[in-house]
């Protein structure tokens, strides 16, 4: 057998249906599509819910219950007639519990157990027509239980990247797309490109909370065949924490409405005001360094406004990659000058002050070259100014740290024709003169 992904799971089931079944599934990865999973195996294989209730048994780890109940259960014949299914949810059973509060509560032990024990029994084999499905949250190729699974059973692998990237964001987006299209393809709808953005800007990547959202704008279009996005503008509620590098984005884009809406979202998640404060410092250090390399270096002069990635990849990152390379030498000169270097020997002086720190994703950083484009080298001086002497009022006066926040926005990061005409009296900080 071998490893699947979770998109290949229905076609695997109707192979399945002409050549068997596998007697052992070990499933993986984003806990709702592991479900789905599931659920297709268990209904292909039990397609009759009475029988269900008879022939399936779901034993949980979380419970105290261990895997070995889950193997006598899955080697006991039945009286019944059809196949027998034992499920055994174990998010810890690859290691995910463990660390010294695992340790401490016997989870790590537990797991290893509970592996060697799934281990032998599949390597000794199921009988006819009995199936085991191991879940769990994480898999680690390496172990001796997911290579006997791989060997004797299907895996399954539901992981999907967590990350903000746009290769993970890319991702996130094409499981939700198919989700979709699993969800609302039955009921004959379709859900129209503005009305997914709106959805995925509202949860996140949340497959869950997604297909719940679908099935409520499902109910709600019952007339109407396409799913817009003022159908979703006017049903659903936000069900996720804004990420941070939103609120910067929207800074950096020169977009006081979306930055003054994030503000406020974050705030009401928890984030500190100073952590928003710093965010804003450190996107605006990240363009200016940008902005200097534009205007004050050789390889900045292949960058031009409106460049498309292709040719930023093939023309400018590797310039790029040549002025971190000399920008952290430097540093790391004027560090051992001062007696400040690093006794490892490692140039870590320029992290702080390269542009392209992982050249491997590049997309993030020629976002930040479209960003910089949006502003003068000089403006973003200014700007850092202005933002350490927000910094020096919300340390010092009793001025609302949301007031000084709003201000900032409307002095430094409104488009220029807009900044001009604030001011921001309220806190006693003269930031019209910031305006690029």
């Amino acid at each position: 057998m071998s490893e699947i992904s979770h998109r290949q799971t229905g076609r695997h089931l109707e192979a399945c249906q002409k050549k068997g079944f596998s007697s052992v599934y070990l499933i993986f990865g984003e806990p709702y599509l592991c479900r789905r999973a599931r659920q297709s195996i268990v209904e292909t294989l039990i397609p009759d819910e009475q029988t269900r209730q008879v022939s399936l048994e779901v034993i949980d780890a979380g419970e105290g219950q261990g895997a070995s109940q889950a193997v006598e259960s899955v080697g006991t014949f039945s009286f019944f007639s059809g196949p027998r299914v034992v499920v055994y949810e174990a998010p810890a059973l690859f290691g995910t519990g463990t660390g010294p509060a695992a340790e401490a509560k016997g989870q790590g032990g537990q797991a290893s157990n509970d592996a060697a024990i799934f281990e032998a029994a599949v390597e000794r084999g199921l009988p006819k027509n009995h199936h085991l499905i191991i879940v769990t949250s994480r898999a680690d190729k390496r172990k001796r239980l997911y290579k006997a699974v791989a060997a004797a059973g299907t895996v399954i692998n539901c992981a999907v990247a967590t990350g903000s990237r746009k290769a993970d964001l890319d991702e996130q987006r094409q499981v939700l797309r198919q989700l979709a299209a699993e969800t609302l393809g039955p009921r004959k709808k379709n859900l129209e490109p503005a009305a997914f953005e709106h959805i995925f800007d509202l949860t996140g990547f949340d497959p869950r909370s997604f297909v719940n959202n679908l099935e409520k704008l499902a109910l709600y279009t019952t007339d109407r065949s396409r799913i817009t996005a003022a159908d979703a503008a006017e049903v659903l509620e936000k069900t996720r924490e804004d990420p941070i590098y939103l609120f910067t984005g929207a800074l950096a884009e020169r977009r006081p409405d979306l930055s003054l809406y994030y503000l406020d979202s974050l705030l009401a998640s928890g984030y500190h005001p100073m952590q928003l404060l710093a965010a804003a410092a450190n996107q605006v250090r990240r363009i200016l360094a940008v902005k200097s390399f534009v205007e004050d270096t050789p390889g900045g002069s292949e960058w031009k406004p409106s460049m498309s990635f292709d040719h930023f990849k093939a023309r400018v990152l590797p310039q790029v990659i040549e002025h971190d390379k000399a920008v952290t030498q430097y540093a790391l000169q004027v560090r051992q000058g001062l007696g400040m270097a690093d006794e490892s020997g490692k140039e870590k002086a320029g992290t702080d002050m390269v542009i392209a720190k992982n050249p491997k994703n590049a997309y993030p950083v020629y976002q930040v070259f479209i960003q910089a484009d949006r502003f003068t080298g000089h403006a973003l001086s200014l700007a850092l100014a202005a933002i350490a002497r927000a910094d020096l009022a919300m340390k010092s006066t009793g001025t609302s740290p949301r007031t000084v926040i709003e201000s900032l926005i409307f002095s430094v990061f409104a488009p220029a024709s807009e900044a001009s005409e604030k001011t921001s009296s309220t806190i006693g900080m003269n930031l019209s003169n910031v305006t690029p």
